[in-house]
């Protein structure tokens, strides 16, 4: 699985996934352009945007390139949700492209890749 890590924190996201997945995800860093074009041509297979509020700034790109129905806002300003939440989330639709809060990228960005990697190997919600 290869991941394009984005946005404010892309350099800090790219480490936390290395960190537990450099095993079973390969991450990128990319502009966020670069980043969602990859995810279009299937070069990479997952978009993690980090910006102020969770929906614009990186994830307003990738919903331009992929389309509103691929991505999703995981967190929001005032919003940081829990791991099951996430879960929930990753499974309930197919999105290619995530927006998250720059502040929550330690509490989000784990519970997604994990979320991510199992759904890819088909384990249950």
């Amino acid at each position: 699985m290869k991941i394009e890590c984005c946005g404010l924190t892309a350099t800090q996201t790219k480490q936390l996934i290395d960190k537990e997945y450099s095993d079973t995800v390969e991450t990128l860093a990319d502009a966020d352009m670069v980043a969602a074009r990859k995810v279009k041509n299937g070069e990479a297979d997952y978009y993690l945007g980090s910006c102020m509020t969770g929906g614009g700034g990186s994830l307003a790109t990738a919903i331009m390139v992929l389309g509103y129905g691929n991505c999703l806002v995981v967190s929001k300003q005032g919003k940081c949700p829990n791991e099951k939440e996430i879960r929930h989330m990753v499974y309930s639709g197919n999105h290619k492209a995530f927006g998250y809060v720059k502040s929550h990228t330690e509490q989000v960005v784990p519970a997604l890749v994990k979320a991510l990697v199992d759904k890819t190997e088909g384990k249950p919600e």
